[in-house]
């Protein structure tokens, strides 16, 4: 994609040159940034999120709205505002500025889902896949099921933004794991993406990914600081601070799985002991009760109140450390509902600091098993250049799907 071409004639007065322009320009990739971070808002909001004047703003929309690179459109009360009678205005980049592409290679599901620019969902589907699915044959699916959706739904690529990838365990933050197998396939994913689309590929943990998407459309939208924990056949999290993820040195921030709640305890793949993964995942637990999420089965409900606490202190530990707005848990055991949030709660408010507990919201996880590969879209839309792509009034005529 093109960015807008900007003419010596733009009616922009003395900011046509000079440090005006400039200051005028670190505006526009302000508003700009943040739309494709967080998808329409209103001019209230948007006036709030970047520190601009009501007046600067509303210049720098006029701006963008003649150039095509933005959208307004009126949407019902309870849209984006949450206001209540008259629809509100919201501002959004214009649809058809891109697409962005997210993949969720998991160990069970392959997921793709297709967005515009202007966070509008336009095609997702899944497939199936077993554990030892070889890793060259689950890119292959996932590409035969990029091409099912495009056919289907009249799609073209060519104005492709970008590919987010969300993988089975541990990357670091420049995209390749320590070393090993692990190294090798996020290398292949990348590779294989980059040949086929010829774009920017973005690769992360899915879990990781699936606490973006939750942050950005799910349980956590609307807030700057978000907690998620997925409780499932193994235990991760992830934290999101401003809308972005947040790495941590070795990409491995929020991996709450791997926190010890018992220094005796057995040792874990990852060379831990005792951590929490030992004793609350789906795998271990259904080692103990084959039907441990059936709540009417009294050993089920002994060991989700046993995984409920542990669970909670170290949510404690962890809010205590980023005091976040809200925790987001997802996963198979957070549809037990009270038999285990109940107990967690208690083991969460017992150890955290009360200015920690009085403010943190626990909530559960509000998307479908699409979340990860939406979090590959978010990653895409918030790992672009300072200075995004518009395309200009004729670029955006040529890419319209």
């Amino acid at each position: 994609m093109n960015r807008v071409r900007r003419s010596e004639s733009d009616p922009v007065g003395s900011e046509s040159s000079g440090p005006l322009r400039l200051l005028r320009e670190t505006h526009e990739e302000r508003v700009l940034s943040l739309l494709r971070a967080r998808g329409p808002l209103t001019r209230a909001q948007l006036t709030e999120q970047t520190n601009l004047s009501r007046a600067t703003l509303s210049s720098i929309i006029q701006t963008l709205l003649t150039k095509q690179a933005l959208v307004e459109v009126r949407e019902a009360a309870g849209g984006v505002a949450r206001g209540r009678g008259r629809p509100v205005s919201v501002v959004s980049l214009n649809p058809v500025g891109g697409l962005a592409l997210g993949i969720d290679l998991g160990q069970r599901r392959i997921q793709v889902t297709i967005s515009n620019v202007a966070h509008e969902f336009v095609a997702t589907g899944a497939v199936a896949c077993v554990d030892r699915t070889p890793w060259t044959r689950r890119l292959r699916l996932a590409l035969d099921l990029v091409d099912d959706l495009t056919t289907r739904h009249d799609l073209s690529l060519t104005a492709l933004a970008g590919v987010g990838v969300g993988i089975v365990g541990p990357v670091s933050t420049e995209g390749s794991s320590a070393a090993g197998r692990s190294a090798d396939r996020i290398a292949l994913v990348r590779d294989t993406l980059r040949a086929r689309f010829g774009v920017p590929v973005h690769v992360d943990n899915n879990t990781r990914l699936a606490a973006l998407a939750e942050a950005v459309w799910g349980a956590g939208a609307g807030v700057d600081s978000a907690l998620y924990l997925r409780l499932s056949y193994g235990v991760g999290g992830g934290i999101v601070l401003g809308g972005r993820l947040l790495a941590g040195a070795g990409g491995a921030a929020g991996e709450l799985g791997h926190i010890s709640v018992d220094r005796d305890g057995p040792a874990c793949p990852c060379g831990g002991r005792g951590c929490l993964e030992r004793y609350v995942s789906l795998t271990t637990l259904q080692e103990q009760c084959e039907n441990v999420l059936d709540t009417r089965d009294d050993r089920a409900r002994d060991l989700l109140a046993d995984a409920g606490a542990r669970v909670g202190e170290v949510l404690a530990a962890a809010c205590n450390t980023v005091n976040p707005e809200v925790v987001v848990i997802g996963g198979e055991l957070a549809e037990t509902g009270d038999h285990l949030f109940k107990p967690l709660q208690a083991a969460f408010r017992r150890h955290t600091h009360s200015q920690v507990h009085r403010s943190v919201r626990i909530t559960c996880a509000a998307l479908g098993p699409d979340a990860a590969a939406r979090g590959g879209i978010a990653l895409v839309l918030t790992s672009s250049p300072a200075s995004p792509n518009v395309l200009s009034a004729p670029d955006l005529e040529a890419s319209h799907p």
